[in-house]
């Protein structure tokens, strides 16, 4: 070993090298702090890359190990070693930044792990030597090439870096006044540029089931794969488990009139409302008949079932949400002033923000007056996109040349 040319061989025992002093660093040091890297910290570190890496190309001639650097035998084992640690992040659970690792050795937090991010700096370097050969000897045909390196180093380098920079906060925003704070991971409060309150939080929701429940535990029949219901707009009438079921009466926001004898079911549109159902239970063999009101509570109101025989009762378990989302006024102190709705998987860009519909009272369920949100924000990642569209180009360009050459071969 170690007698040049050197081969794979050295290039296997540089990774282990770096493998090793990663985990050296691991136990000694901890993981990579990478919220101590925030600008102008990681700008100076990358100022100082694009230095290295050029110096490193300009003496590659006079020192033999910056010259392995851009050969195949150091390019295939650091992308083996590459492969292997991803694989091993994608097999093993990760947890965020800020949140300790679930195991003694780091690999539940892998974008934190010494090793992973020495390699990973290894194959950048092989990437950036490539880079910088081919546009020092600029040809046409090396655009393909040039794209689909150049995109990568950027992604690698603009993603990595960009960490440091993301915030991603927690904001829960109310009716009764605006908010601009919100809190990070580690729960503390951050005060944000811009303020935002609820104006009405609305759920959509997917009709309502019945189900048969054990009349003394409560528990749904069967208690493993219970059958249900689902009652909307053209449902009349239906079996369930051998039970019919007849809709007499249907009231998608009601409340309870209570009497000495009975309780009764009138519309009510206010805060605490309740889907209400009358139906009529026939039994299997026609001998037992039940009419009476299934409702699935609220906040403000207990849920009622309907007793058919004593042991089993029809029940309408909480019905579930379709969408919800949160109409919001907004304002910036760069003098934006806005009303939006945001839901989820739709979120609102507002000056470098991206901001999620991320939860809500639950307890209070349509009637919330209270909204979850998550606010993002990466100033890095346009140009982790610049990287993704080059390299796609950079997919095209090749397509196209090899497209041209089967065709002048042909």
């Amino acid at each position: 070993m170690w007698t040049r040319p050197w081969k794979m061989v050295e290039g296997f025992a540089v990774g282990a090298g770096l493998v090793l002093v990663g985990l050296l660093l691991q136990f000694s040091t901890g993981p990579i702090a990478w919220n101590n890297l925030s600008f102008p910290v990681n700008f100076i570190i990358l100022a100082g890359y694009i230095l290295a890496m050029s110096l490193v190309y300009a003496f590659r001639n006079k020192v033999y190990s910056f010259k392995f650097l851009s050969s195949y035998a150091s390019a295939i084992p650091a992308l083996a070693y590459a492969v292997a640690l991803t694989a091993i992040m994608g097999l093993t659970k990760q947890v965020p930044d800020g949140r300790p690792a679930s195991d003694p050795l780091g690999l539940s937090r892998m974008l934190s792990f010494w090793p992973f991010v020495l390699i990973y700096i290894w194959v950048s370097a092989i990437v950036a030597q490539a880079t910088i050969k081919k546009a020092l000897h600029f040809k046409w045909h090396d655009v393909p090439f040039m794209l689909n390196h150049a995109g990568l180093l950027i992604v690698m380098l603009c993603a990595t870096l960009g960490n440091a920079d993301m915030q991603r906060l927690k904001m829960t925003i109310h009716k009764s006044s605006p908010e601009w704070r919100a809190t990070n991971d580690q729960g503390k409060i951050v005060e944000l540029p811009l303020a935002i309150q609820l104006k009405a939080f609305k759920i959509y929701e997917y009709p309502p089931k019945l189900m048969l429940v054990n009349g003394k535990t409560g528990d749904p029949i069967p208690k493993e794969n219970p059958t249900t219901l689902i009652v909307d707009s053209t449902f009349k009438t239906a079996d369930l488990q051998g039970w019919t079921i007849k809709l007499n009466k249907y009231l998608d926001e009601a409340a309870p009139l209570m009497t000495r004898d009975t309780t009764n079911y009138l519309p009510w549109y206010s805060s605490g409302a309740m889907t209400a159902i009358n139906i009529t239970a026939t039994s299997p063999d026609g001998k037992v008949r039940r009419t009476g009101w299934v409702t699935c509570g609220s906040y403000h109101f207990p849920y009622q079932v309907l007793s058919l025989d004593g042991k089993i009762s029809i029940a309408m378990p909480e019905r579930e949400p379709q969408r919800y989302l949160s109409s919001v006024e907004l304002m910036t102190q760069a003098g934006l002033h806005a009303f939006a709705d945001i839901e989820v998987n739709r979120p609102l860009s507002v000056e470098g923000w991206k901001i999620y519909q991320l939860s809500y009272d639950t307890s209070m369920g349509r009637w919330s007056e209270t909204s979850v949100l998550e606010l993002v924000r990466d100033p890095w990642l346009p140009f982790v996109y610049v990287g993704l569209g080059m390299m796609m180009l950079g997919a095209v360009f090749m397509f196209l040349s090899l497209q041209r050459r089967k065709e002048t071969k042909e």
